[in-house]
């Protein structure tokens, strides 16, 4: 055998030395935002452009409490409140779905709703009387400013059909008010018509604009009119086809192509949208935890917004997605609709559909929907509760802000450097509430491994900055990588480095640094012990919503609360640790 030489000897050594600092060597994302709002920006988003759609047959529920719905819902109420204080405005309400398109309005009906049993929580058929309507929309059930998008039904086309959309328009209107009425909607996800066996075979978008028109204008004259609501104004959100580019012959360009809005009485167009279903290959980490995915979903409105732009008889119709959530499947589908993850996938949906220049999105709704933001009351199996989506409202509603400016959103661009050592904490700075610094490890595991190196690209990390007037306000980080207490090692965290000029925030000056406020920056973590599949233990900013305290926030001792980062003075930069499995909001002003 050749001696090995001293040479090689010390290049083994140094590749073997190389190689070990490699593999503990931590990637660091590094963010550069703008701090005036660039040209990518989006238009201005709506305070509450996070809203909600409610499936009428659960409305109720929502609103309500007891048998016949006697009683006000406050559980729902404060949820509602809590959403409106992040953003001065209040979420508006889209009560519809195919029940709606089922309704049938029953005058000497004793009890308030009745429904028949259906598939995946929708039933064959409901029946509404008119206390219903005044025990639902009473005003003491919402906040202040509530406005309301109702769904009459167009799905039925017998002698009587019109006749029973005109009754709900009504007493839609008596109780809801032309001051809280957004919208009538008629019809729901009309391209499935054939499929549900309620049209011809020969059913095409061309028959449903006509039947729209037909329905939409005997509610115009009446229902809004006689009601003393101005003929002039456009009072209809039409389509609501059930998918973004799923059947090429119904979308926006089609629907109009084949005058749907003849009448000129149309003002937002809403599509349907929800990315998953139940199939082989759906699962928490590559389908709703990936960014990519939602890009890839999300940019299919692309070419409606663009239509709506190209022509001065559309370009002040607004685009919303007026009902969408993560997942068609409303039933047993908990674990990936219902946790942490999906907290996380709703926040990033929000985010990047508000930078899309989308009008307003309306979150689905349902009492035993999984992927529902709360429980309003209590079933055969569970009590009421909030369910982990409520927090990626929350979150979101609370990125948007309650700038009474203009408000932009931009996703930004992430780098990835070397940077130090991997850690398995996510310390963000000193808690203002007393708590120490905001570190989350993993404490059930007694046998742990070292943690793999995070993704860094942009289907595990999602960034974006929100400004306020074309100035810099917040930042959000998601970081999907996705990590359960079970998992054997500890929670791994992505350290990022935000670039943020000394003038950020009228921060003018290196001195100013010393002791103000623009020194620093409050950070707020979204997390769970649990990680990505805990459907409770969750918190933000250290504040948990719960049915025991009837939806007010609820601080949780031992949890890190707001964090202040101080920003360097050489620099004005910031760096700050975002868990697996977890969001940061960064509020830039401190």
């Amino acid at each position: 055998m050749k001696p090995i030489s001293p040479r090689t000897t010390c290049f083994w050594g140094n590749l073997l030395l190389y190689l070990a600092l490699q593999a503990t060597a931590r990637a660091q994302v590094v963010l550069n935002p703008s701090t005036k709002a660039p040209g990518s920006a989006s238009k201005p988003v709506s305070n509450n452009f996070v809203s909600l759609s409610i499936a009428i047959h659960f409305f109720q529920d929502y609103t309500r409490t007891g048998s016949n719905g006697e009683q006000p819902n406050t559980f729902s109420r404060n949820l509602l409140s809590s959403l409106t204080e992040s953003t001065s405005i209040a979420p508006q309400i889209r009560i519809g779905g195919t029940s709606a398109d089922r309704t049938t309005y029953v005058p000497s009906q004793n009890t308030t709703i009745s429904q028949v049993t259906g598939a995946n929580g929708i039933p064959l058929n409901v029946t509404l009387n008119q206390k219903w309507f005044t025990q639902c929309f009473d005003q003491g059930n919402f906040p202040s400013g509530t406005k309301f998008i109702f769904d009459l039904p167009l799905m039925r086309n017998d002698s009587l059909a019109i006749n029973n959309t005109l009754q709900g328009a009504q007493w839609a209107l008596e109780s809801i008010g032309g001051d809280r009425l957004e919208a009538f909607e008629v019809g729901n996800e009309e391209d499935l018509y054939v499929g549900q066996g309620v049209v011809p075979a020969t059913w095409t978008v061309v028959d449903y604009a006509a039947r729209w028109r037909n329905f939409s204008s005997a509610v115009l004259e009446g229902a809004i009119i006689p009601f003393g609501l101005g003929s002039t104004k456009r009072w209809f959100q039409g389509l609501a086809f059930s998918g973004l580019g799923a059947n090429p012959a119904w979308t926006t360009e089609t629907a109009f192509n084949a005058n749907v809005d003849q009448d000129n009485t149309m003002k937002s167009v809403s599509l349907h949208n929800y990315p998953a279903g139940s199939a082989p290959w759906v699962n928490l980490g590559n389908t709703f935890m990936n960014h990519t995915a939602i890009v890839a979903n999300l940019s299919q409105v692309n070419d409606d917004i663009a239509f709506l732009a190209s022509s001065s008889s559309t370009e002040n119709i607004v685009f919303n997605l007026g009902e969408t959530n993560i997942d068609f499947t409303n039933l047993n589908m908990d674990q990936f609709e219902g946790v942490l993850g999906s907290a996380l996938w709703t926040i990033d949906y929000i985010m990047y559909a508000a930078s899309l220049n989308i009008n307003r999105i309306y979150l689905h709704q349902g009492t035993t929907f999984g992927y529902a933001a709360w429980q309003p009351i209590a079933t055969d199996t569970s009590e009421p509760k909030v369910r982990s989506p409520w927090y990626g409202l929350k979150f979101a509603a609370e990125a948007i802000g309650s700038h009474q400016g203009p408000i932009q959103i931009v996703p930004l661009d992430i780098v990835a450097m070397a940077s130090g050592n991997v850690s398995a904490s996510s310390g963000n700075g000193t808690d203002e509430d007393g708590s120490g610094t905001s570190t989350t490890t993993d404490t059930n595991n007694t046998q742990t491994q070292s943690a793999p190196a995070q993704i860094l690209t942009s289907e595990k990390i999602s960034t974006y900055a929100i400004y306020e007037s074309s100035s810099l306000a917040r930042i959000v980080l998601i970081n999907f990588n996705e990590w359960n207490d079970t998992t054997p090692f500890p929670r791994p965290s992505v350290s990022f480095r935000i670039e943020l000029p000394l003038e950020t925030n009228s921060n003018t000056t290196a001195q100013s640094t010393s002791n103000s406020e623009s020194s620093s920056v409050n950070t707020r973590t979204l997390t769970a012990p649990g990680g990505a599949s805990a459907d409770s233990g969750l918190t933000f900013g250290g504040v948990m919503w719960n049915f025991t305290t009837q939806g007010l926030p609820e601080r949780v001792e031992g949890v890190p609360g707001t964090a202040r980062v101080e920003r360097s003075k050489r620099d004005g930069s910031i760096t700050v640790e975002v868990g697996a499995s977890e969001a940061l909001l960064i509020d830039v002003s401190g």
